[in-house]
């Protein structure tokens, strides 16, 4: 297919100048990365797939908005599915799916929502099934924010289908709780894993906290793949054991005196293992110089940013009856913490005003491992 022949297609079924100009966006945005990832001699398919990403946007059916977007599309038996986000006139979020037998033609099988409004919009939709059970990941906006749940202006998490196909909104379990996760999605890899990718960022966040690379012309990035299991109705997620490719040097923490620290480099990254935690203070406390401090007291886990640090974020919290294990990965401004072998995860961002770091840990006694990290690199 041609950019020509897209062009007819695309114009064929929108008319709105809105969308037109939004696929003309994300055609240059992958013609871009094509160009920077090393595809240049596929630039033109890839700049086609953006330009009819969203093809039917404006079909749909009439107890829907026009809101309508992010296909997920998967091939089950000899079928294919689709799942898309969607907004229904009442502002009430759902999930339209699609049957197909050739990638073409599509046809609408039915809505997933839930008997009470649960946000007035459903974003990036996922649809898997783990350890035999049936998953359904989407991304709500406008919930109404608590103390303990929904604290971003837009959340990201999952409900269990039932065996009739619904779900319910008393279910719904968030992914993650900091400051930067939204739209994940997952994938089989070719052992069979389940993994999960983010996006390391928060849409329309602007008045609360920003990115300081805003400056350097970029924002924003992708969490690790994370590998998922299902353990007591809950999908725990770890960093995929390919990561721990990245460690270096290994320093062993003695915690003889329940405190330990030791200096790291703000430009390498780490990633710190402690395991077998009997907190024997108020609090237990991980301290990156000041800059970020998890603490775990009175069965909630806590992480809080100094004003500079943060850019505008202050605290995340997470009711968890008991601590056992933490497992951070820091680069130099993105930290995610893995509590419990990944059962609460916090995602943020951060920008330390300093080269390196004072690590401390204190309150309890554990076995701990701290590793230098080497830099990814990405191949095709």
């Amino acid at each position: 297919m041609t950019r020509e022949e897209a062009w007819e297609l695309l114009t064929e079924y929108n008319q709105d100048e809105f969308h037109l100009l939004h696929a003309q966006t994300v055609e240059n945005t992958m013609r871009y990365f094509a160009r920077e990832l090393g595809f240049a001699d596929e630039e033109d398919f890839w700049g086609i797939v953006g330009l009819l990403h969203d093809l039917d946007f404006e079909k749909y059916p009439e107890e829907f908005t026009c809101h309508i977007r992010d296909p997920k599309v998967w091939k089950e038996n000899d079928r294919y599915f689709m799942v898309l986000g969607g907004r229904l006139k009442g502002d009430k979020g759902a999930v339209l799916v699609y049957e197909s037998e050739n990638l073409k033609e599509w046809k609408f099988k039915h809505i997933i929502t839930t008997p009470e409004a649960f946000g007035y919009m459903w974003e990036c939709p996922d649809y898997f099934e783990l350890d035999g059970k049936k998953f359904l990941s989407v991304s709500p906006q406008g919930l109404k924010r608590e103390e303990f749940r929904f604290q971003n202006i837009y959340q990201s998490g999952y409900f269990p289908v039932k065996e009739d196909g619904s779900v319910d909104e008393r279910d719904f379990r968030e992914w993650d709780m900091g400051f930067d996760f939204y739209a994940p999605q997952t994938f089989t890899d070719n052992s069979g894993r389940r993994l999960l990718i983010g996006w390391m960022g928060m849409p329309d966040a602007e008045e609360e906290y920003t990115n300081k690379t805003i400056d350097e012309g970029w924002q924003h990035c992708l969490t690790v793949p994370r590998e998922l299991r299902v353990k007591d109705g809950k999908i725990f997620q770890y960093p995929a054991k390919e990561l721990e490719r990245l460690r270096k040097e290994k320093t062993i923490l003695d915690d003889e005196k329940s405190i330990v620290e030791v200096r790291v480099e703000v430009n390498e990254g780490f990633d710190l293992l402690i395991e077998d935690i009997a907190v024997t203070d108020r609090s237990f406390q991980i301290s990156m110089g000041g800059q970020m401090l998890f603490k775990y007291e009175n069965e909630i886990a806590e992480i809080g940013f100094s004003e500079i640090a943060g850019a505008g974020r202050n605290k995340r919290k997470a009711k968890v009856s008991e601590l056992n294990n933490i497992r951070i990965l820091a680069d130099t401004s993105a930290v995610e913490l893995y509590l419990n072998d990944g059962e609460i995860v916090f995602s943020t961002r951060y920008y330390p005003d300093r080269e390196d770091l004072q690590l401390k840990v204190k309150g309890g006694k554990f076995r701990g491992n701290l590793w230098n990290l080497r830099k990814m690199i990405f191949t095709k």
